[in-house]
């Protein structure tokens, strides 16, 4: 296996935390989940949220805290920061920032629910929301994933949930880790920046008509420039072009057209057996 070019990261600010340039996009897809969900979507479960959303509904503390705090820079809609605890939650920004056609928030709401005779507040890590599936999301380490009291909460919220069709899912390290899609979604996202060559993308949607799936090699090879590979990368992280994330991206990794591809967007792959 030969190793893919890597291109130099975006640029943050003088401290390596913070991003210079906000430039929010819209997340159209989570607008459409809280117009769905409200405030109080079904008996015995009231949703909180974020006065301006897609917002964290909890205040970020800057100054020193005991807890480790994860900070990742996202930038598929525009240049914003996620804020995590956990390292866990770190590699699902990774992820589903890399992941075309993927929409998230980190802390987007607070529940309150009445379980096991008492009323409980719980703020999910992440809402995951793609045009064909949503879910909320609480990463934890594999140890913690099966604690019995995680558990139940778990299946309280997803059968509160389950009327309006969204998702309650506790997402383990062993998912988030499992494969080549963490590495592959960091190698991407360097290429988040990168603008590729309209000729570049012309011929390679050609190509792809023509031939069904190339080679990475092999469709850099039809075009002009030095940065082809670089070109290709950007595409891949764009969406225009798919391939199998589940297994280490090299020269040898087979490309084909998003638009000739029925699968859901390949973050959902993670909770999948067949990982292809």
């Amino acid at each position: 296996m030969v190793a893919l070019p890597t291109a130099r990261a975006p640029q943050l600010g003088t401290d390596g935390r913070y991003l210079l340039t906000p430039s929010l996009k819209p997340r159209p897809t989570l607008e459409v989940v809280r117009a769905r969900l409200g405030d109080s979507p079904v008996a015995g479960l009231l949703i909180e949220w974020p006065v301006s959303f897609p917002d964290r509904i909890r205040t970020v503390v800057t100054r020193s805290g005991t807890r480790r705090r994860y900070i990742v820079p996202c930038f598929r809609y525009g240049d914003i920061e996620a804020h995590g605890e956990a390292a866990e939650e770190e590699a699902a920004f990774i992820v589903l920032d890399a992941c075309p056609g993927i929409e998230f928030q980190e802390q987007p709401c607070k529940f309150t629910f009445q379980w096991c005779g008492e009323t409980c507040q719980h703020i999910p890590d992440l809402l995951v929301a793609s045009r064909e599936r949503c879910e909320f999301w609480e990463c934890k380490r594999a140890e913690e994933a099966g604690h019995f009291w995680i558990r139940k909460r778990s299946e309280r919220l997803r059968g509160l949930l389950a009327p309006l069709h969204v998702g309650y899912r506790v997402v383990s390290g062993l998912e988030l880790f499992a494969g080549c899609y963490l590495d592959n979604a960091k190698r991407l996202r360097r290429f988040a920046k990168h603008l590729a060559s309209l000729s570049n993308e012309a011929e390679a949607r050609a190509q792809l008509d023509r031939n069904g799936a190339l080679s990475f090699q092999q469709l850099a090879g039809k075009f002009r420039g030095a940065s082809a590979e670089d070109d290709l990368m950007a595409m891949i992280y764009g969406g225009d072009l798919l391939t199998s994330l589940a297994v280490k991206l090299t020269r040898q990794s087979q490309l084909y057209l998003s638009s000739n591809d029925g699968r859901l967007p390949w973050v959902w792959q993670l909770f999948d057996q067949d990982r292809s």
